[in-house]
């Protein structure tokens, strides 16, 4: 006897094939991210062996054909070429900027450098020089340094001469560049700028005791303490003419005689003849 197999029915509901509906989807999210995931693996893979090539041919597009660089006064144009060694043929692509920048400023007289594309062909180096504003005589030595305190060079030239001279600093401590001694020798600058304004030379600041800033300065020695010098400085210009003006003698000073004027208080100058 046959048998007739019956059919089952297809007719289904609405909850059950929403479920199949959100299994489906589920897998064609899931094949699509593995899909992504090699694809990208494969590129990034690829990226890497196919990179030097890549740098290679758009630094010959983009060969480096010229370097300009900021004129200076004391670092010279072959100077910071030799610094930044170019490589011959190198191009603007390769080029790595941030260890370009590091080498310049390695030269001493650089305070800072950047360093920055033009396409298509040309490389810029701006460079900014230190400007010397004192000279710092410490071990025997004369050194300049700049506005931040740090040491430039050793040895003056003749225009060199007229700046403000710093003494009383550790030598030791003034080449390692430690925090308490820059700190002293930015406070000297900033006292030797208030005095010597109009760079006539001659002045001198003692650093030797912390806190207690002394100064030589047109005939007198002239003790400041601790900053702020700006009151103090003022102080010293409004007495200064009537304890010793240029006769010799004024407010019983005799010439030719040491005379401290002791700035440190708020209220009164007190004037010493010294020796």
């Amino acid at each position: 006897m046959i048998r007739r197999r019956i059919k089952p029915n297809r007719k289904r509901s609405p909850e059950s094939r929403l479920r199949d509906w959100g299994k489906a989807s589920l897998g064609r999210v899931f094949l699509l991210l593995m899909f992504l995931a090699a694809a990208g693996g494969g590129f990034w893979y690829g990226v890497p062996r196919a990179a030097p090539d890549l740098i290679g041919w758009a630094d010959r597009l983009f060969a480096i054909t010229v370097v300009e660089i900021t004129e200076g006064q004391r670092i010279s144009r072959e100077e910071v070429l030799t610094l930044l060694d170019l490589a011959p043929g190198g191009g603007l692509i390769g080029a790595d900027i941030r260890v370009l920048e590091q080498a310049v400023k390695t030269h001493p007289w650089v305070r800072n450098a950047q360093v920055r594309r033009l396409f298509p062909h040309a490389l810029v180096v701006d460079v900014e020089e230190r400007e010397p504003v004192a000279v710092l005589r410490t071990g025997g030595r004369d050194f300049l340094v700049d506005k931040d305190g740090a040491l430039i060079v050793e040895g003056i030239t003749g225009a060199d001469k007229e700046l403000p001279s710093l003494t009383g600093v550790d030598y030791v401590s003034a080449v390692l560049g430690s925090v308490d001694t820059v700190a002293r020798v930015r406070s000297g600058i900033a006292l030797a700028g208030l005095l010597d304004q109009t760079r006539a030379g001659g002045t001198e600041v003692d650093l030797r005791t912390p806190g207690d800033l002394v100064a030589y300065y047109s005939g007198f020695r002239l003790r400041f303490g601790d900053g702020p010098f700006e009151d103090k400085v003022d102080g010293y210009r409004r007495v200064s003419d009537r304890v010793f003006d240029r006769r010799g003698s004024a407010g019983g000073v005799p010439a030719g005689r040491e005379v401290e004027l002791d700035l440190r208080f708020r209220d009164r100058i007190i004037v010493r003849e010294r020796g």
